[in-house]
């Protein structure tokens, strides 16, 4: 059967290489910063003077009225070259980088320490796109030490919610993975849990202590991006499932879009075409799509009369989102910062609460198929020796004609008239033709075994016995329990030599186990046919017949048996 390529497969090909890349980049992104110097209450410092040249680049000077002191200049740039001098020494210089991974200076906060005494600073920033060429920028002049702790208690409350739903996020990845994936239930768990990951991966990595820390500004930049995108695609699958829309089309065009759209990013920024920052506006565009998606997704619902506490929660869920994004999307759009905390505690909060709503239902699903599965095990199990029983037996036999591989050729059956015919219980031609073969199995001296030895006995021997069986024939066939001590197995696609083998197998087995048996002694009558469509209205006739050629086995056994002690000589009559 041909496999189909699925939405799924190709995102998750799409993440691995990501991955690759992501990893790949650690390595291979240079810094590109010139210098920057170690150590320097943090405030305000407003330039004395301020131009921008005719290129666009702006240069900014500071007077600095400090008394000796070694002093700190921050200040914040996007995707923006970099020089600081002192006095007219460069002190501080940051480039664009020239790899796959960015062609950019990437998102940084600049801490520049300057000599003491420093009577005059110059700052020149030359944006690398148009889109960020003019923005003012706000000057910090401090202690290097006291800005670093000034901006970790800044940020802590974000990079705490951040941690969190990564944290989250990685526990429902953990349970639907352990708990939910055998049973197939609450995938959207899934999904959404790789989405809190990457949101709060992605929202960790833009907190300033993290940008100052992590001067690889490059590199981080490429990470931010990738981030944004993988987030769209897996959101997409998460509604997909969550919503459970019937459409086909509308989230595939959406995720072809979506997977598209990486595409062409990557493509652009390694020919060094168009970066990603400059082609981001397809991320926000497949994010506002994801919105449009599950809102068509809940008015679905609502229009199917579906308004209960699930539909309930996925609206305040979506206004949640859209105001999460749209806050996101006008502070990129406006350059305002600081508002990132508010779209962040929204999703939190909603994710949190769709985690534990969706857990609770993929717990009390997964206890219904458990449950489920416990009743089919009673209908179909026989409960002593754990094979299947005759109802069980019944039903797979219907299945089996209702898909026609009883059908054979003329020439078949004539071979098999002639070999049924000639009466030999374990016939060795050796054809590999693909036939439907019937086995019957006989513990012979059951009874026996119960009046001498006691029922308790008698049940051992029967588990023992089913377990050889099963032991040997399971991998090809079920094994089935249709009489008291009378097993059945059912063989699709074999020939007369695998059985052959089989049964070899069983033998020896037998032998071992009554080697080491203190009590009960084993033996099993054995006898197959094949079905043939002349002689035969269903299977139940071919087990008729195989059931003919094991009962002269089992007279077989009995007369070599008679009068002898051990196994040996019997198991000789057999062959």
């Amino acid at each position: 059967m041909k496999k189909r390529v699925t939405l799924q497969a190709v995102y998750m090909v799409f993440l691995c290489v990501h991955m690759v890349l992501l990893v790949i980049g650690g390595f291979a992104v240079k810094e590109n910063r010139f210098e920057l110097r170690e150590e320097g209450s943090c405030v305000v410092w407003e330039p004395d003077s301020y131009e921008i040249l005719e290129d666009g680049t702006q240069r900014y000077i500071f007077a600095n009225k400090s008394d000796g002191m070694d002093d700190s200049l921050l200040f914040y740039t996007n995707h923006q070259e970099v020089q600081v001098y002192a006095e007219q020494e460069l002190i501080y210089s940051r480039g664009k980088a020239d790899t796959i991974f960015g062609h950019t200076s990437g998102a940084v906060w600049n801490m520049v320490e300057f000599p003491a005494n420093t009577k005059e600073i110059a700052v020149i920033i030359k944006a690398i796109y148009r889109s960020g060429a003019g923005n003012e920028h706000v000057f910090y002049m401090g202690n290097g030490v006291g800005i670093l702790r000034q901006m970790v208690e800044d940020s802590v409350f974000a990079m705490g919610v951040s941690v969190l739903l990564v944290i989250i996020g990685v526990c429902m990845i953990i349970y639907w993975l352990f708990l939910c994936r055998r049973t197939n239930v609450a995938r959207e768990l899934f999904y959404i849990g790789i989405s809190a990951v990457l949101i709060g991966t992605w929202a960790f990595t833009e907190e300033k202590p993290v940008m100052l820390l992590f001067d690889n500004r490059v590199y981080a930049s490429y990470i931010t991006y990738v981030l944004l995108m993988l987030i769209g695609v897996t959101f997409i699958l998460f509604v997909k499932h969550y919503i459970a829309r019937k459409g086909r089309y509308f989230h595939k065009v959406l995720a072809v879009f979506a997977i598209g759209g990486m595409s062409l990013m990557m493509v652009l920024q390694a020919l060094d075409i168009a970066d990603f920052k400059e082609t981001v506006m397809i991320v926000h565009i497949v994010l506002v799509g994801d919105l449009l998606y599950f809102l068509s997704g809940i008015l679905g619902k609502m229009r199917c009369g579906r308004s209960g506490r699930h539909v309930g929660l996925n609206t305040v869920g979506l206004l949640i989102l859209v105001l999460a994004v749209g806050v996101e999307l006008f502070a990129y759009y406006t350059q305002i910062a600081g508002m990132q905390i508010f779209g962040m505690f929204g999703l939190l909060a909603y994710i949190m609460i769709l985690g534990l709503e969706t857990a609770s239902d993929a717990a009390e699903k997964i206890a219904e198929i458990r449950k489920a599965e416990i009743y089919k095990e009673l209908a179909e199990k026989d409960m002593l020796t754990k094979c299947y029983n005759r109802n069980a037996y019944s039903e797979d036999i219907k299945e089996i004609l209702s898909k026609g591989t009883l059908s054979q050729g003329a020439s078949s059956r004539e071979k098999i008239s002639e070999r049924a015919n000639s009466g030999n219980v374990f016939p060795g031609r050796k054809d590999a033709e693909n036939n439907v073969y019937v086995v019957m199995f006989d513990l012979n001296d059951l009874k026996k075994c119960n009046d001498t030895l006691g029922h308790m006995e008698g049940d051992r021997y029967l588990t023992d016995a089913a377990d050889l069986i099963k032991g040997v024939f399971e991998a090809r066939g079920r094994v089935y329990r249709i009489g008291g001590d009378e097993f059945c197995v059912i063989m699709q696609d074999s020939s007369e030599e695998e059985i052959d083998g089989f049964i070899q197998k069983l033998l020896h087995e037998e032998a071992l186990y009554n080697q080491e048996s203190q009590g009960v002694r084993m033996q099993i009558a054995i006898g197959y046919t094949k079905y043939d469509a002349q002689r035969d209205a269903d299977l139940d006739k071919t087990r008729s017949r195989a059931d003919q050629l094991m009962y002269e086995n089992k007279k077989q056994l009995k007369e070599a048996t008679c009068g002898q002690i051990g196994e040996d000589s019997a198991t000789l009559e057999r062959y």
